[in-house]
């Protein structure tokens, strides 16, 4: 992919399916207008394929001024504004991203949204200090804010960044404008509202589109938390309590971890106690009662005792699909490790004398190990997220094998028409090899597993 200076901005290294196919998808929303080219180099030559990035008219016209000059577009029940630098197609993308999340919320939390806030857009975050100064808020480390009530009451975003951000910062402020209404305008802990709004913010995106995206913060976020609970390391939950204790932490390993273990505390709570114990706890907060008496209402325990168990449970706490799939691929990976053994044993073979009865002996034994390393991977039983690393491992050895057998017929029978059928595989083996490993490797990191 290049700029229109021939400078390039990204290169991808693929390889077709078995059908001779390629795919291969550009998330481009916030791509500036104007000619884009890609080149394709196949084989050594190079092909390039050009293509024109355009503005979505969505015919604006009303300008109202915040700071900086905004520009209103009316969506369903309510308003989006949004400044300079902000694409159009990303408007139109975030006012229906808004209205999916809406619609997928209340069937989490079995209640009707009686309101959407006004969204406000903010280009980069130069644009959004200017906002936010009209707004009275004091601009820290966030990339997005709510404000409940007064004057300007909406949602405030910067929209310079990856667009599974966006939208998850956009879900998560929210979240907070939908359990600030349960709560009936009462203060929540801060670990409450914003372990909350992470809680549903991962939930709701795991339903959309590119969801490894989520499952990768995800992961980073539990495992965080864990090793904090292992380490006694974990705040108390009283010092998460006030949000402007929250919001005042400017070290980046505190911001995460209070982020993680909020989130980890509300799903302790949740998959404890009920899908609707969160709901419920804002609720009864927002009757006037204190966090300690809702909390026992809730879950019949009291503060003390709720941060106690909450402790213990995260210490030994593992994800219901990670695990099955890190058992998994600790044996895939083992068996990957002998067929990279075999392949270095036989480039030594390769460059070493031998006879030909040695010849044939080495070939064989590459061959017999390569059938055991098959046998062995049909052994094994993958879980639903791994099938088709599996598929892909089995097609591969399998090409390996006969491969490795017919350059032990060619060691046998001294016959070069086998050893030309073997070499015209290596191509295609090397393919095989570098898709299956880099797959593996994807799979990892968005489990968050270690190699």
């Amino acid at each position: 992919m290049l700029e229109l200076d021939r400078s390039e901005v990204t290169t991808i290294r693929m390889y077709p399916t078995t059908l001779g196919e390629l795919e291969w998808t550009r998330y481009g929303a916030q791509d500036e207008e104007g000619e884009w080219s890609v080149d394709i180099n196949i084989g050594g030559g190079i092909y390039t394929a050009a293509y024109t990035v355009e503005s979505l008219t969505l015919r604006d016209f009303e300008k109202v001024s915040l700071g900086t000059l905004l520009t209103k577009h009316e969506a369903r029940g309510f308003n989006v504004y949004y400044s300079d630098l902000v694409p159009t197609a990303l408007v139109a993308d975030l006012q229906e991203h808004l209205s999916d999340t809406v619609l997928l919320l209340e069937r989490r939390i079995q209640s009707e949204m009686s309101s959407v806030p006004d969204v406000y857009l903010l280009g980069n975050r130069e644009l959004m200090n200017l906002v936010s100064t009209v707004t009275g808020i004091n601009l820290g480390f966030e990339d997005g804010y709510y404000i409940n009530g007064g004057q300007l009451p909406g949602i405030f975003m910067r929209t310079d960044l990856p667009g599974t951000d966006v939208r998850r910062l956009l879900t998560h402020e929210y979240i907070h404008h939908v359990f600030d209404g349960l709560a009936n305008d009462e203060i929540l802990p801060a670990w409450l509202t914003e372990g909350l709004s992470k809680y549903y913010e991962f939930d709701t995106a795991s339903s959309g589109p590119r969801s490894d995206a989520t499952r990768l913060r995800q992961f980073r976020s539990t495992d965080l938390a864990r090793t904090a609970a292992r380490s006694d390391s974990l705040f108390s939950l009283a010092a998460l309590d006030n949000q402007n204790e929250w919001n005042s932490r400017t070290d980046q390993d505190e911001l995460a971890l209070q982020y993680a273990e909020a989130y980890m505390a509300v799903r302790f709570l949740i998959e404890t106690y009920g899908p609707l114990a969160g709901k419920d706890l804002v609720e009864v907060i927002g009757l006037g009662t204190s966090l300690s008496e809702s909390l026992e209402t809730v879950t019949g325990l009291d503060i003390r005792v709720f941060e106690s168990q909450f402790n213990r449970w995260l210490e030994r706490w593992e994800d219901p699909e990670r695990a099955p799939l890190s058992n998994y691929l600790i044996e895939l990976d083992a068996i990957l490790a002998k067929e990279t053994a075999n392949s270095e044993q036989r480039a030594e073979n390769l460059g070493t004398s031998m006879t030909r009865q040695e010849s044939i002996s080495s070939s064989a034994a590459l061959a017999q190990s390569t059938e055991e390393l098959v046998a062995a991977l049909q052994l094994l039983s993958p879980p639903e997220r791994a099938r088709e690393l599996h598929q892909q491992t089995e097609d591969h050895l399998g090409r390996v094998l006969e491969w490795l057998s017919l350059e032990f017929q060619a060691s046998q029978t001294q016959d070069n028409v086998p050893l030309r059928a073997a070499n015209a595989m290596i191509p295609e083996l090397s393919a095989r090899d570098f898709t299956l490993k880099r797959n593996l490797s994807h799979l990892k990191f968005i489990f968050n597993i270690p190699d």
